[in-house]
C-alpha cells in the first residue's frame, strides 16, 4: 500500500525518476540555479536540501564523496557542492516564475541560497590619445504611397458566402 509516503512520482517509473533528479540535481550544482516545471522543482528541492543537510554533517568522509560522484558526475561539480555547503547560509531557494509557453504549465526556479550572481562587465580598452568616433547613419524609410480610387461601388445586397464552409464534394480523395 501506499501509506505515509511522501514521494512524487512525476508520472515515471523508478530508474527514469532517479535519472530525472540526478541530472536536475547535477544542473543545479553546475549553474546554481534550475528552471523547471513546479512538481519536478518541489521533488529537486527535497532531494538538493537532504543532500546539503547529509553534507553538513558528513563532510568529506569517503563514502559520502563517492556518493557523491554517482549522483553529481563530475570532480568539478563535486568540488564545487564540497565548497558550498562549507558556507554557513547554504541552502536551497524556491521560487515560482510563471507559465510556460509551450503547454501553459507553471514554472518554478530552485536556486543555490548564498550565492550572488557575478555581473561580468566587458573591459573598455581605450588607447591614450586616440579616440574611437563612431558615425551612426540616420535609416532611411521608403514609403510607398497606394492610389486610392473611390470610383468602385460596393453592391450590398449580395449574398456573401462564408468562408470557413467545406466543399460538399469530396472528389479526387
Amino acid at each position: 500500500m501506499y501509506k505515509r509516503i511522501k514521494k512524487a512520482k512525476l508520472g515515471k517509473k523508478k530508474s527514469h525518476r532517479e535519472s530525472l533528479i540526478n541530472n536536475l540535481l547535477r544542473s543545479l550544482f553546475d549553474h546554481n540555479y534550475v528552471v523547471t516545471t513546479t512538481t519536478k522543482a518541489k521533488a529537486l528541492k527535497r532531494e538538493a536540501e537532504s543532500l546539503v543537510e547529509t553534507g553538513k554533517k558528513k563532510g568529506e568522509s569517503i563514502d559520502f564523496v563517492r556518493k557523491l560522484n554517482n549522483v553529481l558526475g563530475k570532480e568539478t561539480t563535486v568540488k564545487k557542492y564540497l565548497e558550498y555547503i562549507k558556507k554557513e547560509n547554504a541552502g536551497i531557494g524556491f521560487v515560482r516564475v510563471g507559465f510556460r509557453d509551450g503547454d501553459n504549465a507553471e514554472v518554478s526556479r530552485v536556486y543555490l541560497l548564498g550565492l550572488d550572481k557575478k555581473k561580468s562587465v566587458a573591459p573598455k580598452f581605450k588607447k591614450e590619445g586616440v579616440e574611437e568616433v563612431e558615425e551612426k547613419k540616420p535609416l532611411i524609410k521608403i514609403k510607398r504611397e497606394v492610389p486610392v480610387t473611390s470610383d468602385k461601388k460596393v453592391d450590398k445586397t449580395a449574398v456573401v458566402k462564408k468562408s470557413g464552409t467545406r466543399p460538399q464534394a469530396r472528389a479526387g480523395l
